[in-house]
Formats: C-alpha cells, sequence, structure tokens
C-alpha cells in the first residue's frame, strides 16, 4: 500500500459554539467551549490512520500549555511523536455559528514551520504521496516546503490550498503548479482564484496550470473531479450541519486513503463525500473509529 507523508500543522482546536459572530464591543453568551486536536494536516492524518493506511506526519510538537495538550492527546492515542522543540505552540480559536458555519482566529506557532533537515535521517523512499495545505506556505519556511517538493519528487502531491491559494506568494505557487500536484478546493475558492463562476470552466483553467487533477467540493450538491477521463461527479448524502470544522480536510484525506488502497477515482470520491457528510453532523473534525466501522 502507497504510504503518506503529511507536511502540516497538529494545532489546539478551542471550539466556541455561539449564536452569531460578534461585532466590535459586542459582548454575547456561548455555549460550552471544548479543547480538540486540530489543523488540516492532523485533520488529514487522522482518516489515514483511521483506514490504516501507513503515514508520516512530519510536524513539531512545541512548548507551552497548548504543546502539553497536543503531547498528551497523541500519546494517549498512540501516535508518535515526529519532533519536538522549546519554540511555543499555536492554538486556533473556532467561532461555529448555529448554522454550523464557521470563523477562525489562528495562533501559529512551531507546529507551522519547517525545515528540509527535519527529515534527513528519515528514509522516504517508500512515500509515493505527500500532503500539503496553503498555510504553512505563508510562513517565512514555506520556501523550504517548496524545495523540499522539487527535491524529493513524490509521485502524488495533493495540494489543498484552500482560499490561501490566493495570498500565497506567488513564485511558491508557480513552483509547486510545474510539479503536476492534484488540487483539492471547494466551489467558492476556485471561483475566486480562476474569476470564473462556471465551475467546471473553471476547473479545465486550473488543470490547465497544473497538467493533473482537480477535485472539487460543492457541498450539499457533492464533489466533481476532473481527470484525463474527463468530469466524475458525485452526490453527497443528505445531512443536517452540525460543525463544518475539517469537512474538507476529512474528504480530502478519504480520498487519498482509498486511493491509496487501489480504488478507482468514481469510487474514492463516493467514499469521500460519504465521510465529509458524517463529519459534519457532530462536533470535531475529525471521526471516530466507531464512526469508520458503520461506513463501512
Amino acid at each position: 500500500m502507497e504510504k503518506t507523508l503529511v507536511i502540516g500543522s497538529c494545532t489546539v482546536d478551542i471550539v466556541i459554539p455561539t449564536p452569531r459572530l460578534p461585532s466590535s464591543t459586542d459582548s454575547i453568551n456561548s455555549g460550552v467551549h471544548h479543547y480538540a486536536l486540530g489543523g488540516c494536516a492532523y485533520n488529514v492524518s487522522q482518516m489515514l490512520r483511521l483506514l490504516s493506511v501507513p503515514y508520516l506526519h512530519g510536524v513539531t510538537i512545541g512548548s507551552g500549555i497548548y504543546g502539553d495538550f497536543v503531547k498528551k492527546e497523541l500519546e494517549e492515542k498512540g501516535i508518535p511523536i515526529f519532533r519536538t522543540s522549546t519554540e511555543p505552540h499555536g492554538a486556533c480559536i473556532c467561532l461555529v455559528e448555529e448554522s454550523g458555519e464557521r470563523s477562525f482566529i489562528a495562533y501559529h506557532g512551531i507546529e507551522y514551520k519547517f525545515d528540509r533537515k527535519w527529515f534527513s535521517s528519515t528514509d522516504l523512499s517508500s512515500f509515493s504521496s505527500v500532503y500539503l495545505c496553503g498555510l504553512e506556505l505563508e510562513e517565512e519556511t514555506g520556501g523550504e516546503i517548496v524545495a523540499f517538493l522539487e527535491e524529493k519528487r513524490f509521485t502524488n502531491i495533493y495540494f489543498a490550498p484552500g482560499p490561501r491559494l490566493l495570498t500565497i506568494n506567488n513564485s511558491f505557487v508557480d513552483r509547486i503548479f510545474a510539479l503536476h500536484p492534484i488540487i483539492h478546493l471547494n466551489d467558492q475558492e476556485i471561483i475566486s482564484y480562476t474569476k470564473d463562476s462556471d465551475i467546471e470552466r473553471a476547473m479545465k483553467k486550473l488543470r490547465a496550470m497544473t497538467g493533473n487533477d482537480v477535485i472539487v467540493t460543492m457541498g450539499k450538491d457533492g464533489a466533481i473531479i476532473l481527470s484525463d477521463d474527463g468530469f466524475i461527479h458525485e452526490k453527497s448524502r443528505e445531512t443536517k450541519v452540525v460543525d463544518s470544522i475539517g469537512a474538507g480536510d476529512c474528504h480530502l484525506g478519504t480520498y487519498i486513503a482509498f486511493r491509496s488502497m487501489g480504488e478507482d477515482k468514481r469510487e474514492a470520491l463516493k467514499k469521500a463525500n460519504l465521510f465529509a457528510s458524517e463529519v459534519v453532523r457532530h462536533e470535531g473534525p475529525t471521526l471516530s473509529k466507531e464512526d469508520i466501522e458503520k461506513l463501512i
């Protein structure tokens, strides 16, 4: 089975249910706060772990109350820690409105940083796929990630830049696109980037830039892939949205997992839609082992 390297953060999500977003000088009452492991890369890695797909999450765990929380949670889950640092670890405040929509206030610590030297003693020869998102590329060490990808030349680069695709250093984007990544975006993100409101036309534009598959999620309307064989559209299961945090990460993590198992693109997309429709039904960015067993 293919191995996947996951590049990106494992942070602390401080989830705060709120009836609405507060305005300046406003005062509102929230629901009960809860703390959980989060970060796009962590969420993706958890789908690989739950589906028993071999992976390595190359993230640094820092110091302070947030770093201590992450270490404790990872140890309890039996997840190995790649490396640690005395530099501060960060956190993300996640404001979840009654509609399930979410807004973030993030403090980036060492978990968002990257250095190629951290992998000098790691044998990556058996890793054919790599995942990265856009947040880490905005950091001062973003160039290290791009150089690392150019140096290692993974077979499959799964790139989920999110809305950061509009703000990441253009030279970084050009260099990553030159490596022919598989792009994963939602419908609003690809429309914003291509300036084309027609999804299929926008996907064709993006595929012309990367020369590889483009995957677009469309919420309740499912998801669509543009590959060499044309468009593949799979509908989503109807569901009540409680918390949309991590839905896109769950979708891509599931897709990577089933592709690593040898499933074709249509079947992997079906599973990704199903699992993502489940993760939005409850609080938290990932599923449990019990959730996975029921879905399978």
